[in-house]
């Protein structure tokens, strides 16, 4: 059956590539974080009603009347504490050789904010090396998507979820057609440690009058005391950036990004802005031990 060329054409027909990234378009400097598309087209979401403010990141206490958001005095457009939290990701960044996190992706595609979807993920720095394992949802679960740097000819290992995933692992170009239909981003660009290369560079060149309004605040994510950065650019600016807002997730203890939103430009001035990308690294352990093989399919 696994050989049967019926379903290999099948396949190759109806599979849809995976591509992983986390970079950032253009100025809002602000990344992109990954992503992992796969099979078939998700069905639409739901959208927030008009008026309505976007979810809370998953893991992360939303405030109420008897626990508010904590007052804090960095208001305005100083960039001097983004500054300081960057470095110290990029410091941190030199100890990891690896880390393995469950990856929550939701992207806005086809008109629709999409259902999120959940990924076992593990990233390899040296070489690089990124493999993931779709969880939820469940037409999705058990598909597989691999890649290491210089090796099968610079393509990815695919394998599809349920019946397809008979046929084993293929070769996928990152160039096929299908992957830019499914994904905005390379599976090159993925990983934390190129979000950090991008924020370093991309702060580090903003102008006071490219800044709306930069905004840190104390939160929890996924149980775990953070710093929260909120950059907003300024309408004028619209064709410089292609995102109005960026908010980023530090975890206080590793010093890493754990999740990034960007969110596109509204309509009309006034309006809410519509999230267009939310990438969250849940449970992330560093160095904790994999085997090289994981990444070889």
């Amino acid at each position: 059956m696994s050989n049967s060329p019926a379903l290999l054409a099948a396949f190759r027909r109806n599979f849809a590539p995976w591509a992983l990234a986390v970079l950032v378009h253009g100025g809002l400097g602000l990344f992109t974080t990954l992503m992992l598309l796969a099979a078939e087209p998700v069905p639409p979401a739901a959208t927030p009603a008009d008026g309505q403010p976007p979810a809370q990141p998953a893991g992360t206490e939303a405030p109420t009347p008897e626990k508010p958001a904590a007052a804090d005095p960095s208001h305005g457009k100083d960039m001097s504490e983004c500054m300081e939290i960057i470095k110290r990701a990029e410091q941190a960044l030199t100890k990891v050789d690896h880390y393995t996190c469950q990856f929550l992706k939701r992207e806005y595609l086809g008109g629709k904010l999409q259902p999120e979807q959940t990924i076992d993920m593990v990233v390899r720095h040296e070489p690089f090396s990124v493999c993931l394992k779709w969880q939820k949802p469940r037409s999705m679960a058990g598909q597989e998507g691999m890649w290491i740097e210089g090796k099968h000819n610079g393509r990815m290992r695919v394998k599809g979820a349920g019946l397809l995933g008979s046929v084993g692992f293929l070769s996928l170009d990152l160039k096929d057609k299908r992957v830019a239909s499914t994904s905005r981003h390379s599976i090159t660009e993925a990983g934390i440690a190129n979000i950090v290369k991008r924020l370093s560079k991309d702060w580090a060149g903003f102008e006071a009058h490219e800044l709306d309004r930069v905004l840190l605040e104390d939160v929890t994510f996924d149980k775990r005391a953070c710093r929260r950065v909120h950059i907003t650019h300024p309408r004028e600016e619209m064709k410089q950036f292609e995102f109005a807002k960026a908010v980023i997730t530090f975890d206080r203890e590793s010093h890493l990004p754990v999740a990034i939103e960007c969110y596109g430009w509204p309509e009309k001035a006034g309006e809410d802005p519509q999230l267009m990308e939310s990438y969250q690294y849940s449970g992330l352990k560093l160095n904790p031990g994999v085997d090289g093989a994981l990444f070889e399919r």
